[in-house]
């Protein structure tokens, strides 16, 4: 597993939740945005023996405005050109690949708590970049959005807006675990 901060919240809830004879590994650290992964993926990758899905996510960092910043961390347009070095990447490993969208936020929530600032609309469009990469290069599409989009964020998000809490890890590590296991077994 590579991704962001709800894949580092809801990774315990992964391993709790897939079979035995499935293991995981992911790097210990927050794989943020785009040009992280773009930056690290390679030697993420070299750290794991062998593995045959990669259940990947980003985004939600490359949509975020930062302090003094009128821009975000990443264009909709660096976006998709580290995606396409990033999928280009995986798509030579052989492994199944499964591509999580970034999930909901309550940007008035997150943007009246956080000194960062990130917009719903943007997760939107940076998700529809993502995904139509993605089914370009045949990979799977997890849809992290509208699953949790269809829980319902009220009893699930923290009051950042864009984290959730443990309840919400819960059920998103039930998913991940449900797609990867899916895919382990194919």
């Amino acid at each position: 597993m590579i991704g962001d901060s709800i894949r580092l919240n809801s990774e315990k809830h992964v391993i709790k939740n897939l079979d035995k004879e499935v293991s995981l590994s992911s790097p210990s650290e927050n794989c943020e945005c785009s040009n992280k992964v773009r930056e690290k993926i390679d030697s993420w990758l070299l750290s794991v023996d062998s593995f045959d899905v990669i259940h990947i996510n980003c985004g939600l960092h490359d949509g975020r405005y930062d302090p003094a910043r009128d821009a975000p961390v990443s264009s909709r347009q660096q976006y998709a050109e580290n995606l396409e070095i990033i999928f280009s990447r995986l798509a030579r490993l052989g492994a199944r690949v499964i591509w999580a969208t970034s999930t909901p936020i309550d940007e008035k929530m997150h943007n009246e708590v956080k000194v960062s600032r990130r917009y719903l609309k943007d997760i939107v469009a940076y998700n529809t970049a993502s995904v139509e990469l993605a089914r370009n290069y045949g990979f799977e599409i997890h849809d992290l959005y509208a699953k949790v989009l269809a829980e319902g964020l009220k009893d699930i998000l923290l009051p950042d807006g864009i984290h959730f809490n443990e309840a919400g890890n819960a059920r998103i590590g039930v998913w991940i675990s449900e797609v990867i296991h899916e895919a382990a077994h194919v």
